[in-house]
């Protein structure tokens, strides 16, 4: 048999040898191993392989991610709470109500033997600085208050209970104040309680009247 005839192949070189037989001892990592040997028990099972833990790095990295979000979270809500307050300040005015209450004062009041006489209440109205104030008085029921009706076409009788009144209405205050006039007819105790509001003062007021012949 001639030479072209002979079908055996020419050996291989010396490094495709060493080549072959190291890519034949080669092993999958135990790694792969264990995702390889997790699927075939999957497919044998048929149930899809559950995911593999990420790797530590990705476990950082989602981490910071989360952490991350979490602060831009609560910056924005820190910078509404900001914004919403301002805003809270700029719809109640750049001042804020001041609330007072004025000791206790005792007023001495004379009367005439032959008819009943007005008392006027010393209320501090000059703590409005003329602004109009709502007022709210409270009287003993059986006195008659003259609160000058032909002036004060907001005065009202708010209602009565145990034995006392309480009337409402708008008073001018400063140099146009309203007087705050009461009848008495007989000598005894009386009490007075009085609050007053403007856009900038509350004032609570308390007198107690000795009336006298």
């Amino acid at each position: 048999m001639s030479a072209p005839d002979d079908k055996s192949l020419p050996p291989l070189p010396g490094e495709a040898v060493r080549a072959l037989e190291a890519f034949r001892e080669e092993r999958p990592s135990a790694h792969l191993e264990n995702r390889i040997q997790r699927a075939l028990q999957a497919a044998a099972s048929g149930t899809p392989p559950a995911r593999s833990r990420p790797p530590e790095r990705q476990q950082r990295l989602a981490w910071l991610e989360h952490s991350v979000t979490r602060k831009v979270m609560g910056l924005a809500l820190v910078t509404s709470v900001i914004l919403l307050a301002v805003r809270a300040d700029d719809w109640t005015g750049d001042s804020e109500v001041l609330s007072e209450t004025m000791p206790l004062r005792h007023v001495s009041f004379q009367l005439s033997r032959e008819s009943p006489g007005w008392l006027e209440l010393p209320w501090t109205h000059g703590v409005h600085s003329g602004e109009p104030a709502t007022v709210h008085l409270e009287a003993p029921e059986e006195l008659n208050l003259h609160l000058h009706a032909d002036g004060l076409p907001s005065a009202r009788l708010v209602g009565c209970d145990a034995g006392r009144c309480i009337h409402q209405f708008t008073a001018g205050t400063g140099a146009e104040a309203t007087p705050l006039r009461v009848r008495i007819d007989k000598p005894g105790r009386y009490e007075f309680r009085v609050s007053h509001a403007s856009d900038t003062r509350q004032v609570r007021e308390h007198f107690v009247v000795e009336a006298k012949h």
